[in-house]
């Protein structure tokens, strides 16, 4: 009688207890993809194509014989770049370069240090030039040629003066205010040689000398190495060796 009091009662139970919900099963995002997305189609004659030919969508694309790729050369390349440098920065190309016998010659010239007899201009080559002074007093000698002023002492060695005007047979009625001694050294010698006035230096071009004419006015030929032009000046040079040897025009 109890047990079956007890069963009824644990079936009253089951029935009052409420049922738990099963959870709603949520759908699978990778089926509702493979379920949206349509199949893939082909194209019916796909395998009419040529063996190894692909298809695709859009314009089809030019037949024709590909050319062939060009031999790659770094030098053009290199080339081409500097090339283009240029014109980006808007350099001139490098002109070629002139023949051997269109090349530019250097012009040497020769220097002289001028001086004026009178109204005629002179000039002595300054490699034969030790130094310039002014007049001072000279030591006579005797039985010396009359173009000879005197001697002098310079540092302890003997220098001759030679009167430049009367040397040339010019006359000696002259302005001496300016007149200095140039000292020209010869075959290791010194010799003092009297001028009215010293004026500049110039430079002559070498080898352009001219030949000195027939006759020159108020100077001895044989003294005249030759005639040079600074612009328009013309330049009397002097012949030093023979200016001071005296085995040459020795004057009245």
């Amino acid at each position: 009688m109890e047990l079956a009091r007890i069963r009824n009662k644990s079936r009253r139970e089951e029935l009052q207890t409420p049922q738990l919900e099963q959870p709603q099963q949520q759908p699978n995002p990778a089926s509702a993809v493979e379920e949206t997305t349509p199949a893939l189609s082909l194209p019916e004659d796909i395998f009419d194509l040529p063996h190894g030919a692909i298809a695709f969508p859009g314009p089809a694309p030019a037949r024709g014989v590909v050319p062939a790729a060009r031999p790659f050369d770094p030098l053009t390349l290199i080339l081409q770049g500097r090339e283009q440098d240029r014109a980006a920065a808007h350099l001139a190309v490098v002109p070629e370069l002139l023949p051997v016998d269109q090349a530019v010659v250097e012009t040497t010239y020769e220097e002289f240090l001028c001086f004026r007899l009178g109204h005629e201009e002179y000039g002595i080559s300054i490699m034969e030039i030790k130094e310039i002074i002014k007049p001072r007093e000279l030591t006579e000698v005797p039985r010396m040629p009359s173009y000879l002023d005197g001697v002098l002492s310079l540092r302890g060695v003997i220098v001759p003066v030679y009167a430049l005007r009367r040397r040339l047979n010019m006359p000696c009625d002259h302005e001496r205010a300016f007149e200095r001694i140039i000292i020209v050294r010869c075959d290791e010698a010194l010799y003092g040689l009297r001028v009215d006035r010293v004026t500049d230096v110039v430079r002559i071009v070498a080898g352009q000398r001219e030949a000195a004419p027939a006759v020159l006015e108020g100077a001895a030929r044989e003294f005249v190495a030759g005639i040079g032009r600074a612009g328009e000046r013309m330049i009397i040079i002097m012949d030093i060796p023979k200016v001071v040897d005296t085995c040459f025009g020795e004057g009245d």
